[in-house]
């Protein structure tokens, strides 16, 4: 093992919250003055194109796990939101996520070729996020290999990635840019989606100081929700469906596209926490396994 990983399982030993502080270091935000001062982009911004996954983790911030019936977007609605979205706003990082994306791989190829065409321009660089248990098609790969900005994110759950070391063999062959995340690397429990009656003090600096919010802005069925639990956690009916905490892109009430861009800028740098932040523990610092299955 080497001396790094060694280090920081030592430190997960230790009190949630002073790992945090040691490693993770929540209360510190690089990108802060940078977001505050745009206003033609967005630094990140996760695409959800389906509900599916492959997996089941007990322990899914973004609540995948609640899907019943859960669905595929399709190419038309996919594509029309960003040309939407790209009508006011470009995006540095796009990352595109489900679910599990290569469960919907007509979907990522389609998105992948048009970012590849006349709205290349619009997105600095593509990030895929995968848990490593679905191999690209062909013409997936194909895709993949057409658009120089693609990057490959392995989510990395042990043997659960079971299809993990071909798939990086295959980004290696192609010369597809990839990362595998850290084994040794924990997740932070956020809790089941409920209402959860802590203080206002702790409310607005969980949302303060929350990761998701500020790395994590989702588009998602036309709407941009200030993070993924937010999103699926309305979809879902275990969260308030709160008009004044998101955006919706095709809303008639935006008179033209730069009305538009103040309300997804407006979003991006609220300062009062959305009603989801109710509903999350995530400043609890609690940290559980990666990966832990439910039953299907």
């Amino acid at each position: 093992m080497g001396m790094k990983k060694s280090i920081k399982k030592c430190l997960f030993k230790i009190s949630s919250g002073y790992t945090d502080l040691l490693y993770r270091r929540p209360y510190l935000d690089k990108e802060a003055k940078l977001r505050r001062s745009l206003e033609g982009e967005l630094l990140h911004l996760d695409l959800v194109i389906t509900e599916c996954c492959s997996l089941k983790c007990r322990d899914c911030s973004n609540l995948m796990q609640y899907y019943q019936k859960p669905e595929n977007l399709t190419s038309d609605e996919v594509i029309n939101e960003l040309k939407k979205l790209f009508s006011c706003l470009r995006v540095r990082e796009l990352k595109v996520l489900g679910g599990e994306p290569f469960v919907n791989q007509k979907v990522l190829s389609d998105v992948l070729r048009f970012l590849t065409g006349d709205y290349s321009g619009y997105v600095d660089s593509i990030n895929i996020i995968t848990n490593g248990t679905i191999l690209p098609s062909e013409d997936c790969l194909e895709a993949m290999i057409s658009n120089p900005k693609t990057k490959v994110s392995f989510s990395n759950y042990g043997e659960l990635s079971n299809r993990q070391d071909e798939f990086v063999e295959l980004c290696k062959k192609n010369n597809i840019d990839y990362q595998v995340t850290d084994d040794s690397f924990y997740w932070l429990d956020f809790g089941r989606p409920i209402e959860y009656n802590e203080s206002e003090e702790f409310v607005r600096r969980q949302y303060k100081n929350c990761y998701n919010r500020k790395n994590c802005n989702t588009l998602y069925r036309g709407r941009i929700y200030a993070c993924p639990r937010q999103a699926h956690g309305i979809r879902l009916v275990l969260i308030p469906d709160s008009k004044d905490e998101f955006v919706d892109l095709f809303d008639p009430g935006y008179t033209d596209k730069d009305d538009l861009r103040r309300a997804i800028i407006g979003l991006v740098r609220r300062k009062e926490p959305v009603s989801a932040c109710r509903y999350c523990l995530n400043c609890k610092y609690i940290h559980v396994k990666r990966g832990i299955q439910e039953k299907r």
